[in-house]
């Protein structure tokens, strides 16, 4: 009887201890909500009026960080809808999830994870049935991070595409933080965008934005950036249903030359 007593009490103590070692590996995470003037998605103009929210989560296990979120963007004007007598809808959502696995190896954090990307209220009727103008997209992205120099960090992440085609996409990002005061921080960041399979530039966006701690958890972020279109942006954003619709509306005049955007917004964020 007390052999089985110490047994219990024995087993007690290791479930105990199993579930403190999951309890000790805490859970981080942010909401938002955000505002802006257009949506600008790798340099490529998706509309203006953009609405957004989302949620991240973060943990660490055995070295590992594992993160995952989604993101929800309501485009209320869609530049690549609006083509006018075909009556394409002009507003459209997407809903983006991903997850995320990285360890820091010290000279550098790896990271690899994937992106569900699926667009809704973006279909045309028609009398042989609805044509969905842009299909659900699933992409597979792996890069490096770390900082450089003088609080410079910089990123390096290529994306492969499971469903779709994103030219090879890859992408180089660069920030630095400055201390404005106890409770505002100042971001630089630049980004450039490269397509592996065309050889050419997506796009240049350098970017400042300004971090303003309300509270602890509370923190508003505006923002402005300019994006810089590079050769192939076009090119590769231009090889799908919406465009092929719109050249034969605007007589093979389409998607139009390169233009760069200036926009801007605000987003508003609560950790926990």
């Amino acid at each position: 009887m007390m052999r089985n007593y110490r047994k219990t009490i024995g087993a007690l103590a290791a479930a105990s201890a199993l579930v403190a070692g999951y309890a000790s590996a805490e859970v981080e995470g942010e909401l938002h909500i955000g505002y802006s003037s257009d949506y600008i998605f790798r340099g490529s103009d998706q509309g203006s009026g953009l609405a957004e929210a989302g949620a991240d989560v973060s943990t660490e296990w055995q070295g590992l960080t594992f993160s995952g979120g989604l993101w929800y963007g309501s485009i209320e004007n869609s530049d690549l809808f609006n083509l006018g007598p075909i009556g394409i809808p002009d507003h459209y959502s997407e809903l983006d999830v991903y997850g995320e696995v990285s360890k820091d190896f010290g000279f550098a954090t790896a990271f690899v994870g994937a992106i569900w990307y699926h667009y809704a209220e973006n279909n045309i009727a028609i009398p042989q049935g609805d044509i969905k103008l842009r299909d659900d997209s699933t992409e597979i992205y792996f890069g490096l991070s770390r900082e450089i120099y003088w609080g410079i960090n910089g990123s390096l992440t290529y994306y492969w595409a499971v469903e779709g085609d994103n030219g090879g996409y890859t992408e180089l990002a660069l920030d630095k933080t400055f201390k404005l005061h106890d409770c505002v921080d100042l971001v630089a960041g630049v980004k450039t965008g490269y397509f592996i399979e065309e050889g050419g530039f997506a796009h240049v966006t350098p970017q400042l934005t300004l971090n303003v701690k309300v509270t602890d958890t509370f923190t508003v972020s505006p923002y402005v950036a300019y994006s810089i279109e590079g050769d192939e942006l076009a090119n590769v954003y231009g090889n799908n249903k919406i465009q092929a619709i719109a050249n034969a509306v605007s007589g093979g005049n389409f998607p139009p030359g390169e233009t760069n955007h200036f926009y801007g917004g605000v987003k508003l964020s609560v950790k926990f």
